[in-house]
Protein backbone atom coordinates (compact mmCIF):
# COMPACT_ATOMS: atom_id res chain seq x y z
CA UNK A 1 0.00 0.00 0.00
CA UNK A 2 2.85 2.13 0.58
CA UNK A 3 4.19 1.38 -2.41
CA UNK A 4 1.62 2.46 -4.19
CA UNK A 5 0.62 5.93 -2.41
CA UNK A 6 4.46 6.71 -3.42
CA UNK A 7 3.86 5.87 -6.84
CA UNK A 8 1.17 8.34 -7.25
CA UNK A 9 2.44 10.73 -4.91
CA UNK A 10 5.62 10.53 -7.34
CA UNK A 11 3.43 10.79 -10.35
CA UNK A 12 1.62 14.26 -9.30
CA UNK A 13 5.00 15.40 -8.68
CA UNK A 14 6.35 14.65 -11.99
CA UNK A 15 3.10 16.43 -13.69
CA UNK A 16 3.75 19.44 -11.78
CA UNK A 17 7.43 19.54 -12.41
CA UNK A 18 6.73 19.34 -15.83
CA UNK A 19 3.83 22.12 -15.71
CA UNK A 20 5.79 24.29 -14.33
CA UNK A 21 8.73 24.12 -16.49
CA UNK A 22 6.50 25.04 -19.30
CA UNK A 23 6.02 28.39 -20.24
CA UNK A 24 3.71 28.23 -22.73
CA UNK A 25 0.47 30.02 -22.79
CA UNK A 26 -2.54 28.74 -21.99
CA UNK A 27 -5.46 29.25 -24.01
CA UNK A 28 -8.66 29.24 -22.31
CA UNK A 29 -10.60 30.61 -25.07
CA UNK A 30 -11.53 27.77 -27.10
CA UNK A 31 -12.98 27.91 -30.72
CA UNK A 32 -16.50 27.05 -30.02
CA UNK A 33 -16.83 30.55 -28.18
CA UNK A 34 -19.87 32.31 -29.76
CA UNK A 35 -19.88 35.74 -30.34
CA UNK A 36 -22.62 38.58 -31.29
CA UNK A 37 -25.50 39.88 -30.21
CA UNK A 38 -24.74 43.55 -29.82
CA UNK A 39 -27.57 46.08 -29.82
CA UNK A 40 -27.36 50.14 -29.15
CA UNK A 41 -30.77 51.09 -28.35
CA UNK A 42 -31.88 54.60 -27.50
CA UNK A 43 -30.71 55.08 -24.26
CA UNK A 44 -33.25 57.55 -22.36
CA UNK A 45 -36.49 59.25 -23.14
CA UNK A 46 -38.63 62.08 -21.63
CA UNK A 47 -42.49 60.98 -21.63
CA UNK A 48 -43.95 64.26 -21.19
CA UNK A 49 -47.51 63.86 -19.82
CA UNK A 50 -49.48 64.87 -21.87
CA UNK A 51 -47.43 65.89 -24.52
CA UNK A 52 -46.29 62.98 -26.11
CA UNK A 53 -48.61 61.28 -28.79
CA UNK A 54 -45.83 58.62 -29.54
CA UNK A 55 -42.07 58.17 -30.04
CA UNK A 56 -39.25 56.14 -31.44
CA UNK A 57 -36.44 54.01 -30.05
CA UNK A 58 -33.99 53.33 -32.38
CA UNK A 59 -31.88 49.96 -32.33
CA UNK A 60 -28.22 50.36 -34.10
CA UNK A 61 -26.99 46.52 -34.57
CA UNK A 62 -23.54 46.57 -35.46
CA UNK A 63 -22.34 43.90 -38.45
CA UNK A 64 -21.59 40.81 -37.13
CA UNK A 65 -23.43 36.93 -36.51
CA UNK A 66 -27.04 37.14 -37.67
CA UNK A 67 -29.65 38.48 -35.14
CA UNK A 68 -33.26 36.86 -36.32
CA UNK A 69 -35.58 39.18 -33.93
CA UNK A 70 -35.06 40.57 -30.68
CA UNK A 71 -37.40 40.30 -27.37
CA UNK A 72 -38.12 43.23 -25.60
CA UNK A 73 -39.21 42.93 -21.93
CA UNK A 74 -40.33 46.64 -19.78
CA UNK A 75 -40.93 47.54 -16.05
CA UNK A 76 -42.12 49.94 -14.46
CA UNK A 77 -41.33 51.56 -11.29
CA UNK A 78 -42.88 49.61 -8.42
CA UNK A 79 -44.08 46.88 -11.45
CA UNK A 80 -42.74 43.44 -12.10
CA UNK A 81 -40.97 42.79 -15.69
CA UNK A 82 -43.13 41.46 -18.48
CA UNK A 83 -42.19 40.83 -21.82
CA UNK A 84 -43.81 43.11 -24.45
CA UNK A 85 -43.03 42.17 -27.83
CA UNK A 86 -40.52 40.78 -30.24
CA UNK A 87 -39.05 42.48 -33.15
CA UNK A 88 -37.73 41.49 -36.20
CA UNK A 89 -34.46 41.44 -37.17
CA UNK A 90 -33.89 38.54 -40.20
CA UNK A 91 -29.90 38.93 -39.97
CA UNK A 92 -29.93 42.21 -41.75
CA UNK A 93 -26.88 42.59 -39.80
CA UNK A 94 -24.82 39.96 -41.25
CA UNK A 95 -23.11 42.27 -44.67
CA UNK A 96 -23.55 45.47 -43.00
CA UNK A 97 -24.38 47.63 -40.06
CA UNK A 98 -28.28 48.25 -39.81
CA UNK A 99 -30.93 49.54 -37.31
CA UNK A 100 -34.36 48.58 -36.39
CA UNK A 101 -37.14 51.00 -35.38
CA UNK A 102 -39.82 50.60 -32.37
CA UNK A 103 -42.28 53.07 -31.74
CA UNK A 104 -44.25 53.90 -28.68
CA UNK A 105 -47.46 55.36 -27.43
CA UNK A 106 -48.92 54.99 -24.11
CA UNK A 107 -51.08 52.09 -24.61
CA UNK A 108 -48.23 49.75 -25.58
CA UNK A 109 -46.45 51.10 -22.62
CA UNK A 110 -48.86 50.14 -20.03
CA UNK A 111 -49.78 47.08 -21.93
CA UNK A 112 -49.49 43.87 -19.32
CA UNK A 113 -48.52 46.37 -16.50
CA UNK A 114 -51.73 47.09 -14.68
CA UNK A 115 -51.08 50.73 -14.80
CA UNK A 116 -53.70 53.73 -15.00
CA UNK A 117 -55.89 54.43 -18.29
CA UNK A 118 -55.26 58.28 -17.71
CA UNK A 119 -51.68 58.81 -18.22
CA UNK A 120 -52.04 62.27 -16.01
CA UNK A 121 -52.27 60.41 -12.99
CA UNK A 122 -48.62 59.07 -13.19
CA UNK A 123 -45.52 60.20 -10.45
CA UNK A 124 -42.80 62.61 -12.45
CA UNK A 125 -39.82 60.93 -12.38
CA UNK A 126 -40.88 57.25 -12.31
CA UNK A 127 -39.77 55.29 -15.52
CA UNK A 128 -40.21 52.43 -17.81
CA UNK A 129 -36.93 50.57 -18.15
CA UNK A 130 -36.91 48.47 -21.55
CA UNK A 131 -34.47 45.31 -21.44
CA UNK A 132 -33.56 43.88 -24.97
CA UNK A 133 -32.02 39.89 -25.58
CA UNK A 134 -30.90 39.43 -29.18
CA UNK A 135 -32.13 36.01 -30.84
CA UNK A 136 -29.59 34.75 -32.84
CA UNK A 137 -30.09 32.56 -36.25
CA UNK A 138 -28.37 29.50 -34.47
CA UNK A 139 -30.86 30.28 -31.93
CA UNK A 140 -28.77 30.87 -29.01
CA UNK A 141 -30.05 34.16 -27.03
CA UNK A 142 -27.92 36.97 -25.61
CA UNK A 143 -28.80 39.25 -22.70
CA UNK A 144 -28.00 42.86 -23.84
CA UNK A 145 -26.24 45.29 -21.09
CA UNK A 146 -27.56 48.32 -22.90
CA UNK A 147 -31.37 49.53 -21.73
CA UNK A 148 -33.72 52.18 -22.71
CA UNK A 149 -35.33 54.40 -19.99
CA UNK A 150 -38.15 56.56 -20.45
CA UNK A 151 -38.77 59.13 -17.91
CA UNK A 152 -41.97 60.66 -17.00
CA UNK A 153 -41.73 64.24 -16.92
CA UNK A 154 -44.39 67.00 -17.78
CA UNK A 155 -44.53 69.27 -21.40
CA UNK A 156 -43.56 71.96 -19.60
CA UNK A 157 -40.63 70.94 -17.97
CA UNK A 158 -36.75 72.18 -19.98
CA UNK A 159 -34.72 75.64 -20.45
CA UNK A 160 -36.38 78.61 -20.79
CA UNK A 161 -35.00 82.32 -21.68
CA UNK A 162 -36.67 84.53 -19.52
CA UNK A 163 -37.05 88.17 -20.71
CA UNK A 164 -38.70 91.09 -18.44
CA UNK A 165 -39.04 93.65 -15.69
CA UNK A 166 -38.41 93.54 -12.06
CA UNK A 167 -40.19 96.28 -10.13
CA UNK A 168 -38.86 97.07 -6.64
CA UNK A 169 -41.28 99.84 -4.68
CA UNK A 170 -38.40 101.85 -3.73
CA UNK A 171 -35.31 101.33 -5.77
CA UNK A 172 -37.65 101.17 -9.25
CA UNK A 173 -37.29 99.00 -12.47
CA UNK A 174 -34.14 96.53 -13.42
CA UNK A 175 -34.18 94.36 -16.61
CA UNK A 176 -34.83 90.69 -16.58
CA UNK A 177 -32.76 88.56 -19.06
CA UNK A 178 -31.57 84.88 -17.95
CA UNK A 179 -31.88 81.38 -18.90
CA UNK A 180 -33.85 79.49 -16.62
CA UNK A 181 -35.21 75.79 -15.87
CA UNK A 182 -38.67 74.72 -15.01
CA UNK A 183 -39.01 71.54 -12.96
CA UNK A 184 -41.97 69.62 -13.12
CA UNK A 185 -43.87 69.32 -10.28
CA UNK A 186 -47.09 66.81 -11.33
CA UNK A 187 -48.50 66.84 -15.07
CA UNK A 188 -49.46 70.60 -15.01
CA UNK A 189 -47.15 72.11 -12.95
CA UNK A 190 -43.43 73.22 -12.31
CA UNK A 191 -41.01 75.46 -10.38
CA UNK A 192 -38.41 77.50 -11.09
CA UNK A 193 -36.97 81.13 -10.26
CA UNK A 194 -38.84 84.20 -9.51
CA UNK A 195 -37.58 87.13 -11.45
CA UNK A 196 -34.13 87.20 -11.23
CA UNK A 197 -33.70 86.36 -7.57
CA UNK A 198 -33.16 82.34 -8.23
CA UNK A 199 -29.59 82.77 -6.29
CA UNK A 200 -31.22 84.03 -3.41
CA UNK A 201 -33.56 80.85 -3.15
CA UNK A 202 -36.63 82.55 -4.49
CA UNK A 203 -38.77 80.26 -6.46
CA UNK A 204 -41.82 80.33 -8.20
CA UNK A 205 -44.53 77.55 -9.02
CA UNK A 206 -46.32 77.79 -12.44
CA UNK A 207 -49.91 75.37 -12.56
CA UNK A 208 -51.27 75.68 -16.09
CA UNK A 209 -55.00 74.61 -16.27
CA UNK A 210 -54.59 72.73 -19.60
CA UNK A 211 -58.36 73.73 -20.60
CA UNK A 212 -58.01 77.30 -20.95
CA UNK A 213 -53.58 77.61 -21.09
CA UNK A 214 -54.09 80.14 -17.64
CA UNK A 215 -51.55 79.95 -15.96
CA UNK A 216 -51.49 80.77 -11.77
CA UNK A 217 -48.45 81.63 -9.98
CA UNK A 218 -48.13 80.57 -6.23
CA UNK A 219 -45.61 79.57 -3.52
CA UNK A 220 -42.98 76.99 -4.01
CA UNK A 221 -40.42 76.81 -1.12
CA UNK A 222 -39.94 79.55 0.96
CA UNK A 223 -41.39 83.43 -0.18
CA UNK A 224 -45.26 83.11 -1.13
CA UNK A 225 -45.87 83.99 -4.86
CA UNK A 226 -49.41 85.68 -6.14
CA UNK A 227 -50.54 86.17 -9.73
CA UNK A 228 -50.70 90.19 -10.24
CA UNK A 229 -54.53 91.15 -9.90
CA UNK A 230 -55.91 92.51 -13.21
CA UNK A 231 -53.08 90.98 -15.37
CA UNK A 232 -53.47 87.09 -17.11
CA UNK A 233 -50.63 85.01 -17.07
CA UNK A 234 -50.74 82.33 -19.63
CA UNK A 235 -48.95 79.48 -21.55
CA UNK A 236 -49.02 79.23 -25.24
CA UNK A 237 -49.45 75.64 -26.62
CA UNK A 238 -48.02 77.16 -30.14
CA UNK A 239 -44.60 78.28 -29.20
CA UNK A 240 -44.45 76.79 -25.62
CA UNK A 241 -43.87 80.81 -24.07
CA UNK A 242 -45.08 81.72 -20.74
CA UNK A 243 -46.85 85.17 -20.23
CA UNK A 244 -46.41 85.83 -16.40
CA UNK A 245 -47.23 88.51 -13.99
CA UNK A 246 -46.77 87.70 -10.87
CA UNK A 247 -45.35 89.42 -7.24
CA UNK A 248 -44.44 88.87 -3.64
CA UNK A 249 -44.72 91.18 -0.70
CA UNK A 250 -41.31 92.81 0.79
CA UNK A 251 -41.13 94.91 3.87
CA UNK A 252 -41.25 98.31 1.64
CA UNK A 253 -43.94 96.59 -0.38
CA UNK A 254 -44.65 94.28 -3.39
CA UNK A 255 -41.83 93.75 -5.91
CA UNK A 256 -42.88 92.85 -8.99
CA UNK A 257 -42.24 90.92 -11.90
CA UNK A 258 -43.07 90.77 -15.74
CA UNK A 259 -41.95 88.16 -17.59
CA UNK A 260 -41.84 86.13 -20.75
CA UNK A 261 -40.46 82.29 -20.65
CA UNK A 262 -39.32 81.27 -24.62
CA UNK A 263 -38.03 77.60 -24.27
CA UNK A 264 -34.95 76.99 -25.21
CA UNK A 265 -32.93 73.87 -26.61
Amino acid sequence: MKKLIFSALSLVLAVMTFTSCDNTPIDLITADVKTGGILNPTPSIPYKLGGTPSFDIEISIPKGPGIASIDVYKKYTGKSEVKDQTVSVGSINKTEDASVTVTYDYAQLISGLDMPADELTLTIGDAWTLRYVSVMEDGREVSVGKKSTVTVANKYAGYYQCVGVFTHPVNGPRPINEKKFLTPIDANSCWGNAGDLGASGYFVRLTVDPATNLVVCSTWDNYEMFNQPGNENSYDPATGEFTLSYFYVGATGNRLMDEVWTPVE
